[in-house]
Formats: C-alpha cells, sequence, structure tokens
C-alpha cells in the first residue's frame, strides 16, 4: 500500500464506548438487548469513522473524497493479557473486579463476535490473537504499514506514543485529532493557572511511565502526578532523575525531599522500568514480525451487508454512504 489512509481501529474501545452510549437510550434490560447495544453502538462507530475517512464528525454529514481510505484494520482483545500478568501480576486486574465490568463484558464479547460474521463481507481486515492484547497487535499493524499516513482510533493514550509525523490518533469521545503539530497542546496537563506544561513528544512513554495508569492498575512514581511528570520532562528525560535526583529541584523550582528520596531508591526505578515495560508499543509490537496468522480481511459483499444492516435495523447509519465508503475501500485494497 503507497497510497491513500490507512485507518486502524481499537475494537473493544469502541465496543465498550458503544456499548455506554446505546445501553440506557435503548433500554437495554435484558442480555439480548445489551449485546444489541453494543453492536449497534460499535458498528455505527466503526463504520462512521470509515465513512469519514478518519475524521471526527461535522455539523453536516460529510464523507471522505474516495480513495482517502487505502486500508481499515479492526483490532480485538481476545482472552486476557498473559504476557503482562508474568512480568506484573497485578496488571489490569482491577477490571475484574469491578462488577460493571465483569457483568457486561459477555455482552460485549458477543457484539464482537457477531461483527466478526458481516465482516467477512467488508474490505477490512480483522486482527485476533489469543490472550493478545488488542495494542500490540494494533502497534505492529501501524508500524509495518507502508501507507504515507496512518490514523489509529482510540481513546487509549498509550497510542499516543506511536504519533509522529506520519502517525496520528483520532479521540472518538474528544473528537480530536492528535498528531505531531497539536500534540503538546492537546496531551500536556495544565497547572491550576490554565498555563500549559509542554514537554518533548519523543518523551510521552516516559510520562506515561512516571505517572502510572489507574485503568491499568499500574502505579507511577510516588508523588508524581501528571503535571510533576510534565515538568520534570519538559526538562529532562526520567533516567536523568535516577541518576542525580537533586535535578528534580532544579525542574520544579522547589525542593521535594519526598520525591528525591524516591527518585534514588532502587525500588522506585525498577518500579518505573516495569511500567514502561508494559507500555512500550514499539518493543511489544516487535514480537508479532508476521501478523498473517492473527489476520482475517473479508471480501466486499454489498447485497450481504446490506441484508445484515436491514436485519439488524441500524437506524443511525446512512446504508449508501457506507457502501460507497466500502466500494472505494474495496478498490484501493485491490489496487
Amino acid at each position: 500500500m503507497t497510497t491513500g489512509m490507512l485507518l486502524v481501529a481499537d475494537g473493544n474501545n469502541l465496543a465498550w464506548a458503544g456499548f455506554h452510549a446505546l445501553r440506557r437510550p435503548m433500554g437495554a434490560d435484558t442480555p439480548e438487548k445489551k449485546a444489541r447495544a453494543a453492536l449497534l453502538g460499535f458498528t455505527q462507530s466503526l463504520l462512521g469513522i470509515i465513512i469519514r475517512g478518519g475524521e471526527p464528525p461535522a455539523s453536516r454529514p460529510i464523507e471522505a473524497p474516495p480513495g482517502t481510505v487505502a486500508g481499515a484494520a479492526v483490532v480485538f482483545d481476545e482472552g486476557r493479557p498473559l504476557r503482562r500478568r508474568a512480568i506484573f501480576p497485578g496488571y489490569q486486574l482491577g477490571r475484574e473486579g469491578d462488577p460493571n465490568f465483569m457483568d457486561n463484558e459477555p455482552f460485549v464479547l458477543e457484539a464482537i463476535a457477531q461483527f466478526c460474521e458481516v465482516a467477512s463481507a467488508l474490505p477490512i481486515a480483522v486482527l485476533r490473537g489469543v490472550n493478545t492484547e488488542a495494542d500490540d497487535l494494533m502497534a505492529a499493524v501501524v508500524l509495518q504499514s507502508t501507507a504515507p499516513t496512518v490514523r489509529i482510533a482510540s481513546t487509549d493514550r498509550d497510542f499516543l506514543q506511536l504519533v509522529d509525523e506520519r502517525i496520528s490518533v483520532y479521540a472518538p469521545v474528544k473528537r480530536l485529532i492528535i498528531d505531531a503539530d497539536n500534540f503538546a497542546a492537546a496531551v500536556s496537563p495544565s497547572g491550576s493557572d490554565a498555563v500549559v506544561v509542554p514537554f518533548p513528544r519523543e518523551r510521552y512513554l516516559d510520562y506515561r511511565a512516571a505517572s502510572g495508569d489507574a485503568s491499568d492498575n499500574l502505579p507511577g512514581i510516588a508523588g508524581v502526578g501528571a503535571l510533576t511528570a510534565a515538568r520534570l520532562l519538559a526538562a529532562a528525560p526520567m533516567e536523568a532523575y535516577f541518576r542525580e535526583p537533586s535535578r528534580a529541584t532544579v525542574a520544579l523550582g522547589r525542593r521535594n525531599q519526598k520525591l528525591e528520596a524516591s527518585l534514588g531508591s532502587p525500588q522506585t526505578h525498577a518500579q518505573f522500568e516495569r511500567n514502561r515495560e508494559l507500555m512500550d508499543l514499539r518493543a511489544a509490537a516487535e514480537r508479532f514480525p508476521d501478523l498473517t496468522e492473527y489476520t482475517r480481511t473479508g471480501t466486499w459483499d454489498e447485497a450481504a451487508f446490506r441484508e445484515w444492516v436491514k436485519a439488524q435495523r441500524i437506524a443511525g447509519l446512512d446504508v449508501n454512504a457506507a457502501c460507497r465508503a466500502m466500494e472505494s475501500l474495496a478498490a484501493a485494497v485491490s489496487a
């Protein structure tokens, strides 16, 4: 693939978002209705992104020019993140202790299974690996692609470490595209004075490892939240502070003895390195040099797709626009 954009969608991320968006409006109070809410929410979101060429929704319906999207992949988790749990047993365990997640996971997984069936009639690639996180497969797809531009669709902030002049991230909830040009303004935290504290984009992985990720049950460095991490990284990489903890005083403009003691602790350094290893998507992608066994690519079948949409009664989808987008995508993939 040498022309056009590659779209790579975070399947579970969009499916959960779709479930939460439609569950109450649809009055989903049975297993069947809950699975349907997840399926419709996900399908409308994914196809909408493809129709718009990876752009946020506009005030009026808008379609990407034909040929804009030259490839599309949707990637799903399957099972549990065993590789990362071998490194840190507590990884993502908070989710499995959350009744809201565990009670509803079967419905979201059923929706994903149903979508994967119809995906055989769509010109998109579906990737899954048993007990493999979608993040790793997505990173491999993105980094192996030869497309001139790649857009990731996900609210997962870990993908921001991949942003560069070629790779951008579309955050569906914020309806925002984050690229190399607006990275600092879109990602950097701000203090109580509303002043943004930017740091080099190349240090984003350090930023995440230092500040932690509660959603994955990964604690950061004690005393280092998002704002402190940004201020430290604006001045130097984190390794500089582990070598010389007193540098934090210069970076922060004040002495913080507890932080300096923490930075000087071998245990803190080990925790940071563990977080970095768990979060590093470039390193994870190297584990998947060949994605063939994880990938199924459908063949565009307009009649089958229209029949499925009619059977599912997907009222929120512009079927004609979706078909035009699929025809364009199919032509680009076969070119």
